[in-house]
């Protein structure tokens, strides 16, 4: 192996661990702060909690554009370069983006309050409450500056404030816990513990990174556009495929609690957070790879790329392995102590929604490469597939076993978007970079 092929490795794992570090911290604290919410509300009223934070975020997360993605994808050969003016032109585009998903974001939901509320047992009083605390998660949105912060290599800055949310978090579920708790007080603790970190985490982009922002033209938005080929055509793209990713997670939620129970859909939401630890301690390779793959891809070199590609997988689909088997060993136990008997009932959730984080763990490395290759397209089918048969298996599965029955589906989907993702990796084969 190349000396640029292990310095591409030992990057990963640097930079990844550098991610993984407040993801894992993430994980073990919202495993504690999940068991004192769970304890004080109970499963009803847990379901309730988890009904309106999974709304505001299925809201943030639809209209949401994957602009980090866009700043690795457009803006690793300009930093290669030294060409830092393109990168501030850029940053621009993106926030510009952000913009627009803050105005889809206020309709969709003003639209799914409104629609949504009276089904899901929210007064007016709290409907309105619900779309305040969704437009501020809006506005909390810190995509673009976590981009930035990564293609400059920032890793340790991007961890400190990642680790700010569950420890913001934590303490402040201890005080609510302290002072009458309810729902609504948690799901605002959720919201409000994003602000800050989107604060911190521009403050040091505008102190460690000198971009000639002074030089943009920001009315010259489609010369500015003409520098970065396909840019729109990307963006909608790896923006879609997120929100059809989001389906399995957030709007899952909300169709449990729609066409089953309020207490069921906490049971989901539980088994959900608790299954997603591998698909969280995941995401600090997986941001960690894409941006090493891109480099390693404007170089051209087509077997370091190949190493890099395989050696991941294996990584991954190991890790993976091991985490879901002690998951199912110490689960149910682990589960029990932390939130007592009367959500034993998550657990079946925990096992399905743990086996489908693992197969989306398993395959992480693959998105990165279609996306950073310009086969945003191919990414694109693949998350469709998942989603069509998400929406199949939950019409089949539902009626006969209710609640678990949309665990199975989530189960089935990861499995169908992983074959998709893998056969449109299959066929992407050459090193060219084209947006299909």
């Amino acid at each position: 192996m190349s000396a640029q092929a292990e310095g591409s490795g030992k990057r990963i794992l640097q930079n990844g661990g550098w991610l993984l570090a407040p993801k894992s911290l993430g994980a073990i604290l919202s495993f504690v702060y999940l068991a004192i919410i769970a304890r004080s509300l109970g499963p009803a009223e847990f379901g309730d909690f988890a009904l309106m934070f999974s709304f505001a975020q299925a809201v943030a997360g639809i209209a949401a554009f994957q602009t980090w993605q866009i700043m690795i994808r457009y803006g690793t050969q300009p930093l290669l370069e030294g060409r830092h003016d393109i990168i501030a032109r850029l940053v621009l585009l993106c926030l510009l983006l952000d913009l627009a998903s803050f105005l889809l974001g206020t309709i969709l939901a003003a639209a799914g309050v409104y629609l949504l509320g009276e089904r899901l047992g929210w007064d007016e009083t709290q409907q309105f409450q619900i779309f305040l605390l969704t437009v501020i998660l809006l506005l909390s949105s810190k995509i673009t500056a976590s981009g930035l912060l990564r293609l400059y290599d920032e890793y340790k800055r991007a961890a400190l404030i990642d680790s700010l949310v569950p420890i913001l978090r934590f303490i402040a579920v201890l005080l609510v816990y302290f002072d009458q708790p309810n729902a609504l007080k948690y799901a605002a603790i959720w919201v409000l513990t994003e602000t800050i970190p989107a604060i911190v985490i521009w403050a040091i982009i505008f102190r460690r990174i000198k971009l000639p922002f002074r030089q943009i033209r920001p009315f010259q938005v489609k010369n500015h556009l003409a520098e970065f080929p396909s840019f729109m055509t990307y963006s909608w793209w790896s923006s879609i495929g997120y929100s059809l990713r989001f389906m399995n997670q957030q709007i899952v939620v909300l169709i449990v609690g729609f066409y089953a129970s309020i207490t069921a859909a906490g049971f989901f939401r539980l088994g959900h957070q608790l299954g997603q630890v591998l698909a969280r301690i995941s995401d600090g390779i997986s941001m960690a790879f894409f941006l090493e793959f891109a480099k390693v891809d404007a170089g051209r070199d087509e077997m370091e790329a190949k190493r890099l590609i395989s050696k991941t997988i294996i990584v991954t689909t190991i890790g993976s392995a091991i985490l879901l088997l002690l998951l199912f060993l110490f689960g149910r136990p682990a589960l029990e102590l932390a939130f007592g008997a009367d959500y034993l009932p998550a657990f079946p959730f925990v096992l399905l929604l743990g086996a489908a984080a693992a197969v989306q763990v398993g395959t992480m490395a693959l998105e990165p490469v279609l996306m950073t290759r310009g086969h945003a397209g191919r990414a694109l089918v693949a998350h469709l597939i998942g989603a069509l048969s998400l929406l199949f298996l939950i019409a089949v599965f539902m009626p006969r076993y209710g609640a678990l029955g949309a665990a199975m589906a989530v189960l089935g989907a990861a499995i169908f978007s992983a074959l998709a993702m893998a056969l449109a990796f299959r066929r992407s084969g050459s090193s060219a970079t084209t947006t299909d």
